[in-house]
């Protein structure tokens, strides 16, 4: 399950120039349609929010870029990725094929997040029969992209890293670890609970990410064929007991939907706790 990491002198290039967008908007009418609406419930309906975005990466015959929405009181609504409609066509068709979207600089200070990575694999990866499907990889990183690079393959000398279990009750019940860590990312935990796991197809799973005894990454991962034919898909993820870094806004769900308006495609983190 090696990945091949693509467009890591493009995005040397574009955060130094970073391009974002900035739109204030109602919560009722934000870049996610059906999810914030959702988050409002818990929130004053008429709290106006901004939109921010990260610059566009060029992925199959579309694009994609990071987008954060922040109400005006400070907190992060929703964070993710947007895709073009043309992302899921002219995808690589074999290999494993990887790029970084960079975060807005607002995503810094509200999230524990400091990159985002997207993975196609068009022949999916273990576990075989479970998602040896096409599908993509959503990745959101605490950790540096340095440090994410940094990360060797397993071996007979780098297992120590990778067999160095995040604390008891940083990683939810239910999450087991995967057979064998992956260079540039880590080690992946699987949620055993997952429909995937007890005879239904792949659709969509959260998985949660470690290495050297820390999280460093949350992932929703979710089919091609799911992220096309659905107009809005909103789950709840379970959460561990302990957060590091701990005085920053946490996540509690993600969402698979599409912009009827413009078709674009969106995978996001939502429902947002401070820990």
């Amino acid at each position: 399950m090696k990945k091949h990491l693509l467009y890591i002198l493009l995005i040397l290039v574009s955060s130094a120039i970073v391009s974002s967008c900035m739109k204030e908007q109602s919560q009722q009418n934000s870049a996610s349609p059906g999810i914030t609406s959702d988050a409002s419930k818990a929130s004053n309906q008429s709290e106006m929010t901004n939109t921010f975005k990260g610059p566009e990466i060029h992925v199959g015959d579309g694009k994609v870029r990071s987008f954060i929405v922040i109400s005006h009181s400070g907190v992060p609504q929703e964070v993710g990725f947007e895709m073009t409609p043309s992302v899921m066509q002219g995808l690589p068709s074999s290999g494993e094929n990887s790029y970084i979207i960079p975060l807005h600089q607002k995503s810094l200070t509200v999230t524990p997040f400091d990159h985002m990575e997207l993975d196609w694999d068009p022949q999916g990866h273990p576990p075989a029969g479970i998602y040896t499907v096409p599908h993509f990889d959503f990745h959101f990183y605490k950790i540096s992209l340095a440090a994410q690079m940094a990360i060797p393959a397993e071996d007979n000398s780098t297992a120590v890293f990778f067999n160095n279990y995040p604390p008891t009750g940083y990683l939810p019940a239910g999450y087991v670890p995967g057979p064998v860590g992956v260079a540039k990312m880590g080690l992946h935990w699987q949620d055993i609970t997952s429909p995937e796991f007890h005879g239904s197809p792949f659709t969509k799973t959260f998985i949660y990410g470690s290495y050297n005894g820390a999280v460093t990454f949350y992932e929703p991962m979710a089919s091609k064929a799911f992220i096309e034919s659905t107009t809005s898909s909103s789950s709840d993820f379970r959460q561990p007991l302990y957060f590091a870094p701990s005085g920053t806004y946490y996540p509690t769900r993600y969402n698979v939907y599409t912009d009827a308006s413009t078709g674009n495609y969106y995978v996001s983190l939502s429902h947002f706790v401070w820990r």
